[in-house]
């Protein structure tokens, strides 16, 4: 005989369920910080300013809501049927007892999807004024201190520092390292805008990085990045990428260099050229003066043949005396005028000298080079054998490596 005993029963409310499910999805690390990719669908905008929609791929399909503290962050305008990448954290709507993705950023895919980004960027920042003429800022003729924004490691501070070197010499140069690419890259960039600005011996500033695909230049197309630009009080050059590369930094900068060897050239007058002017001047004003005597003594001959001859005499007497009071004027203001352009060529000629490279090798460094010629910075360009060219203040030296020591 069989006995039927009751089993006791737990019973729980709907609300129950929803709350142990959603606690169980809270405990997950990995859902509280998830990156999901998918295709926008069903988009919804109602007047409360979130957005919702679902992501699906081939076969399935994740609710997502993205609130309006979130959503009024958007870069570009989210449509049906866009590739986009999320970030949020994964939770239970209890009221349909559904889950989804709570939605912090949205990314979006494809070179397509950037350039609408881009320009509707474009568009937005165009109609606030950030790229009238009217607010950008003149260059100095002769910046003492030049501050670069760009990676410590890239090519491009590399190329700006030798193109300054090779024209101004006397300018220097100050490095604020920050990512050129990547998620910290925007609010790097801006740190480092904002940190020049609070120097008060910045005269320029150089904001760039070497050529590469859209999304490789994407922060020099973020939002705070252009406002950072806009609101510096040091003029900006941009120099992002290649020449064929438009970024929305180089439409709101006051210079765009097409290339940061460009901005190099921009930035600084060459000192051949400026050593060129200063003679020519020189040449000009002593021309001047000839030029003014001459004219006195053609003067002074028409005066002459229209007088009697005693007072002909009297009046070339008078200028004579006029002409020698006026030439020795003349001579005392270019020699002046020779003695302080001639200070000004010493003075730059010992700056430039200062930091040449046969100032430095006369001060015991020297300059290592390869067979190829290339100068030897790092010790990981050579290895245990190679044959090095060391040039001293005088003569050179042929060597070979016997050991290669670590940085």
């Amino acid at each position: 005989m069989q006995l039927d005993i009751p089993i006791p029963r737990t019973i729980f409310s709907v609300s129950q369920i929803n709350n142990t499910i959603g606690r169980i999805l809270q405990q997950q690390p990995l859902l509280r910080d998830v990156w999901v990719r998918g295709q926008i669908s069903n988009l919804s905008r109602p007047s409360s300013g979130h957005v919702y929609f679902s992501l699906k791929d081939e076969k399935n399909i994740l609710k997502a809501v993205m609130f309006r503290s979130s959503a009024e962050r958007l870069k570009f305008q989210l449509r049906d049927g866009d590739e986009v990448l999320v970030r949020g954290k994964i939770d239970i709507y209890a009221a349909s007892s559904s889950y989804q993705i709570n939605v912090r950023t949205i990314e979006p895919l494809g070179e397509g999807a950037l350039q609408r980004a881009f320009e509707e960027l474009k568009q937005k920042l165009a109609g606030e004024g950030l790229f009238d003429e009217v607010h950008k800022k003149p260059l100095p003729n002769y910046p003492k201190k030049i501050g670069v924004i760009t990676s410590p490691t890239g090519a491009a501070i590399q190329d700006i520092y030798q193109g300054i070197q090779k024209r101004y010499p006397i300018a220097e140069l100050l490095l604020y390292p920050t990512s050129v690419q990547g998620a910290k890259a925007p609010s790097e960039i801006v740190r480092a805008i904002r940190g020049m600005n609070r120097r008060k011996d910045i005269d320029v500033l150089i904001l760039g990085r070497g050529g590469g695909s859209i999304e490789d230049l994407w922060s020099f197309n973020e939002e705070v990045v252009a406002h950072a630009i806009f609101a510096s009080k040091i003029p900006i050059i941009s120099a992002v990428g290649h020449e064929i590369d438009y970024t929305i930094s180089d439409l709101v900068a006051d210079h765009r260099s097409p290339t940061p060897t460009a901005a190099a050239e921009h930035v600084v007058p060459d000192k051949d050229e400026l050593i060129t002017q200063l003679e020519q001047w020189s040449h000009r004003l002593t021309n001047a003066s000839q030029n003014r005597f001459e004219g006195f003594k053609v003067v002074l001959e028409e005066i002459g043949t229209r007088l009697s001859p005693e007072k002909r005499r009297d009046a070339i007497n008078n200028l004579s005396q006029s002409i020698d009071d006026l030439e020795a004027a003349y001579q005392r203001a270019i020699k002046e005028k020779l003695k302080t352009e001639s200070n000004n060529i010493q003075s730059m000629a010992a700056r430039l000298n200062s930091v040449s490279p046969l100032a430095t090798l006369e001060r015991g460094y020297s300059i290592s080079k390869n067979v190829s010629g290339e100068i030897i910075t790092s010790s990981s360009q050579i290895s245990k054998g190679d044959s090095l060219n060391v040039t001293l203040s005088k003569g050179s030296l042929r060597c070979t490596v016997d050991e290669s020591l670590n940085e």
